[in-house]
């Protein structure tokens, strides 16, 4: 019996290590996304992005915005949050590896600017960037990457937040509008469940 409970502690605990260290590799990675699109901007910025959630989806690392349409009980939901967390970390710690803050951080001010101007609103576009995640998620998984190579540089040009992105600016302009960020969460929360929300409808 002890044996057998040691055993399931010890799988239990793989478990958890796993989801923390994918969940913050992907965090980098796409800190890594949002740095270069700082550095970059413009269409070739965005493009670029697009490697971010190709090295996620490949990989099978783990991010919000693409497990957020895709949880099917109550634990995966109650998961995301973690999972949040634990993206914002490698985003961080992706920032504080580039030692972006005095080259990029004029640009970062701008982006985050525009987030506090549009206050709560940006609950309304951040939706449209989930959406945009799960599509390309989905179709990925299923070996169609266009979605995702057109999709994701898409939700870039358009400013669209992106709540784990956004975490990237926030930190190199050292500006931290929180209740903005959360209502980026929630917007890309109902976006990414948009695809889910509409076959329960159909059906």
């Amino acid at each position: 019996m002890f044996v057998i409970l040691q055993h399931e502690i010890k799988n239990l605990s793989l478990q958890v290590m796993k989801k923390f260290y994918y969940s913050v590799l992907a965090g980098m990675a796409i800190g890594i996304a949002g740095i270069c699109n700082l550095a970059s901007g413009g269409i070739i910025g965005a493009a670029l992005f697009a490697f971010a959630l190709s090295a996620i989806v490949c990989c099978k690392w783990i991010l919000f915005t693409g497990k957020a349409g895709f949880f099917t009980n109550g634990k995966e939901f109650a998961d995301l949050a973690l999972i949040l967390f634990y993206n914002a970390i490698g985003v961080a710690l992706a920032v504080l590896l580039s030692d972006s803050f005095i080259a990029l951080g004029d640009n970062a001010v701008r982006i985050v600017e525009l987030r506090k101007a549009a206050g709560l609103r940006v609950f309304m576009p951040s939706i449209l960037t989930g959406l945009i995640m799960t599509v390309s998620v989905k179709c990925a998984r299923e070996g169609q990457w266009l979605p995702l190579v057109l999709g994701i540089p898409t939700f870039v040009m358009c400013g669209f937040p992106h709540c784990v992105a956004d975490i990237a600016y926030y930190c190199v302009a050292m500006d931290y509008p929180w209740a903005v960020w959360l209502m980026s969460v929630a917007g890309n929360l109902l976006g990414c469940n948009l695809p889910t929300l509409l076959r329960y409808l159909k059906s």
